[in-house]
């Protein structure tokens, strides 16, 4: 049997495409036991008489065929196999569970769904493969980071520690209300904007940290600062009760350690999975208790020095909802739980399930002849990539999900003012080009972007702004898993906008040749 190529030490000379092979290896390494593992689900789907067999197999298929392909003739940043496997978690978990979905819709929908899926995959591969022969990889000029490319992986450190340490030392002083008079001074608008770049910096800094840290280059008093300042930030942006900042760190490190180990971080991943899981249980509870206002602007997280009190009542909160201990709670607690924290209440994993939006499109063309939007909901990307403070009465930036569950019956206009129903790339693409099409336009689509992208950043360095953005997209695509496209594209816009920015004093144009070894 051949040598499985590995990516080289991290260091100053490491580039996109080394990274490339550590994943290409996994894939390798795991691709028979997960064929197999696929095709135990779709016979135990079969003989246990489940509607969504045949949707799993289908969606099998394509996450085989697809995750096979890319791992033979892969060469860059690994969008295409992360949007595949997401698709088989969000599409295919449900089926496995049996989902009380499944109980709602005819067998031939749920079949009609799975068939998507595998449209979806076949033309992302299609796609990225016809493009991947036609453009010619970049070259390896880049903007590197001068830092990194003068002091190596002490310099990457610094970089990282910076970008996390300041990143969290805003949310430290935002929790104990010292940046108020700031945004006062800002033009009105200015908010996002700063919270965008607050979040970016906090991604790429822990993403640069961890993958220090999986190389084994982080001496122990580093590691307990990431560590330290990890679980701080994770901390001050969930006490806001949306769980989505904090998970976003947790992805950051879990890529971080992937890539720079060619393993997945299994244990890293069980813990954080229980502990999301667990206040995820206790959140909407505590939203009751908290949450004063409806409206669209994320709740302020709590100040520093009550989060202690603040997180042993929200412990307490998810062992109630765990155990069932708030049955007996009183009268105003109940009313405020189901007036505002435990309506649509739901586990992480109800929470992957974007086959019901996919059901719900396909019977509202098909039972309700509702008409397809043919693209409407894409057309509306390039306004909302104005930024507000420029454009204070541009479209909301949910424009796209809002357009599609008002035109579908799923909300009135009115509604949309204080709940978002969120849809997915998917079931979005149906809703506007109908069945197959759709999955066949979007996925091809897609699969451009990515060799495109692939080829464009696989002799990058990965300490380049390049590298930088290739893994802000791709940690934005991973966590749009619900997002419809214009939501998506204006999410890891406004994240590009602060990565490129913060570089650009930093950087160099030039070429990064590896000395060849003695």
């Amino acid at each position: 049997m051949p040598p499985v190529a590995t990516a080289p030490s991290l260091d100053r000379y490491t580039l996109m495409g080394d990274l490339t092979e550590n994943v290409k290896t996994m894939i390798r390494r795991l691709f028979v036991r997960f064929t197999v593992l696929l095709g135990a689900g779709v016979a135990y789907l079969f003989f246990s008489g489940n509607p969504g067999a045949l949707a799993f197999a289908y969606i099998a298929a394509g996450s085989a065929v697809a995750l096979r392909v890319w791992a033979a003739l892969g060469i860059g940043v690994p969008l295409l196999p992360m949007l595949v496997v997401q698709q088989l978690v969000i599409n295919g978990l449900p089926i496995l569970n049996n989902h009380e979905i499944l109980r709602q819709y005819p067998a031939e929908f749920i079949s009609s769904a799975g068939l998507q899926v595998l449209v979806f995959a076949l033309a992302m591969i299609g796609g990225w493969r016809i493009a991947l022969q036609v453009i010619h990889p970049a070259d390896g000029r880049a903007y590197v980071l001068v830092g990194i490319d003068r002091d190596g992986v002490a310099g990457l450190s610094r970089l990282g520690f910076g970008l996390a340490g300041g990143a969290t030392l805003f949310l430290v002083l935002q929790s104990l209300d010292l940046t108020t008079f700031i945004f006062e001074l800002l033009p009105s608008g200015s908010y996002p904007i700063v919270g965008a770049v607050t979040a970016a910096a906090s991604a790429s800094g822990f993403f640069l940290l961890s993958m220090i840290l999986g190389s084994g280059d982080m001496p122990p008093v580093s590691r307990t600062l990431f560590w330290a300042l990890m679980a701080l930030n994770c901390m001050i942006s969930a006490s806001s009760l949306l769980l989505s900042s904090a998970a976003v760190v947790v992805a950051s490190v879990i890529i971080g350690l992937f890539w720079s180990r060619g393993q997945l971080p299994w244990r890293f991943i069980v813990v954080m999975t229980c502990l999301l899981s667990f206040f995820n249980s206790g959140k909407y509870e505590m939203r009751g208790r908290y949450w004063q206002t409806p409206d669209e602007e994320t709740p302020p997280a709590s100040g520093l020095t009550q989060l202690p009190t603040f997180y042993v009542e929200w412990t307490q909160a998810g062992i109630k909802s765990l155990t069932g201990a708030g049955e007996n709670e009183d009268a105003a607690t109940l009313a405020a739980r189901q007036g505002r924290g435990a309506k649509g209440e739901q586990s992480i994993f109800e929470r992957l399930n974007n086959l019901q939006n996919l059901l719900f499109v396909i019977d509202a063309t098909e039972v309700g002849k509702v008409p397809p939007l043919d693209g409407k909901t894409y057309a509306i990307i390039p306004p909302l990539l104005v930024p507000r403070i420029l454009w204070p009465s541009k479209p909301r930036t949910h424009e796209g999900q809002i357009q599609l569950n008002v035109h579908f019956g799923r909300q009135d206009l009115q509604s949309t003012l204080t709940t978002y129903i969120a849809w997915g790339m998917l079931a979005e693409a149906y809703g506007n080009f109908g069945s197959i099409k759709g999955a066949l336009l979007v996925g091809l689509a897609m699969g451009l972007f990515f060799a495109w992208g692939e080829a464009y950043t696989s002799k990058k360095p990965l300490m380049s702004t390049e590298g930088l953005v290739a893994f802000a997209i791709f940690l934005g695509l991973a966590n749009s898993y619900e997002a419809v496209a214009s939501v998506a594209v204006t999410a890891i816009f406004q994240s590009l906008i602060p990565v490129i920015a913060a570089c650009a004093p930093f950087v160099q144009r030039k070429t990064l040749v590896r000395p060849a070894e003695a």
